[in-house]
């Protein structure tokens, strides 16, 4: 049935919130600080690539229409803002990324993090998407010194980002066990069932579910060795849940969230264990699918 992540059922509550940019402490420069007659939007449009640091030519142009303040330089004044920028940024995916963080350490997760936001700026007004390309990022050419030293690193990243995920998904009511009681047996393999969105799964390369675990209880981070692994990551009240997949499990997850018909599910998972066992062990997981709440709905074929 799996179990409760330990670092994802404290996230109720501050990851739905968390719908404000990184500017938000900041105020937009006005007619004080400004020495001559500027284009506010432009002004707006260099402030913001200055401080992201995406442009040398925009850092120039904010600080020449800056004036220097209370012995403060306008050089200094907007590196303010651009350390702000990135120590918020930086926050929210240290949050995010909490079990990365403990298994590379502060500095190189530090460099990870300007390096990643260099790549790809935040582009959304809210925070909550800030870290969503660092999984595909760490398997990129431009990561390569991190994941040459951390080779799980991706795929720590990817698990943590899919409990992120699965936190902040739409809610949906689970399939009640009594609506396939009116389903005719004839309709059976024709029958299409629907996953509630907040679940993930995930094919990955190393166990990196141990690592999460140890960050969230504070012991030290285990040593790995590269090893298969299928996981359901979903959500069912207020709490994330996960769970070791069989390879058969995951082949039948994979195709009903694809919307195949259950006779093809049947199929496939015959293709792997025989047509003898196949009925059997797909009626069995979908018992502990409608029992975990994971499935939302189906569609017959009238």
């Amino acid at each position: 049935m799996g179990r409760p992540d330990p670092g994802a059922r404290t996230r109720r509550g501050r990851g739905r919130a968390r719908e404000r940019g990184p500017h938000a402490r900041g105020r937009s420069a006005s007619g004080r600080g400004v020495t001559r007659t500027l284009d506010l939007p432009r002004v707006q449009l260099d402030f913001a690539r200055a401080i992201a640091a995406s442009g040398a030519g925009s850092a120039r142009d904010v600080v020449a229409g800056l004036r220097s303040d209370l012995g403060i330089p306008a050089a200094q004044r907007l590196h303010v803002y651009a350390n702000a920028y990135f120590a918020r940024i930086h926050e929210v995916l240290r949050e995010d990324y909490a079990a990365l963080h403990a298994a590379i350490g502060a500095d190189a997760f530090h460099d990870l993090a300007k390096l990643y936001l260099i790549a790809h700026p935040s582009r959304s007004f809210t925070l909550r998407f800030a870290g969503a390309r660092l999984p595909d990022f760490l398997r990129g050419p431009v990561a390569e010194p991190f994941s040459r030293r951390w080779p799980f690193s991706a795929d720590l990243a990817a698990l943590e980002w899919a409990l992120v995920d699965v936190f902040d998904a739409p809610d949906a009511p689970p399939l009640e066990r009594s609506a396939l009681a009116c389903v005719s047996p004839d309709d059976w393999s024709e029958l299409r069932f629907a996953l509630v969105p907040a679940h993930r799964l995930l094919a990955l390369d190393w166990p990196v579910q141990g690592v999460g675990d140890a960050a969230s209880a504070g012991e030290p981070i285990p040593s790995l060795e590269p090893c298969a692994s299928k996981l359901l990551i979903h959500r069912r009240d207020e709490l994330v849940w996960k769970r070791a997949l069989s390879d058969t499990e995951f082949c039948a997850l994979e195709r009903i969230e694809a919307g195949r018909e259950f006779g093809s599910v049947c199929a496939a998972v015959a293709e792997r264990i025989g047509e003898d066992a196949a009925a059997g062990f797909t009626l069995a997981c979908l018992e502990v699918w409608l029992a975990e709440g994971l499935i939302a709905g189906l569609q017959s074929a009238g």
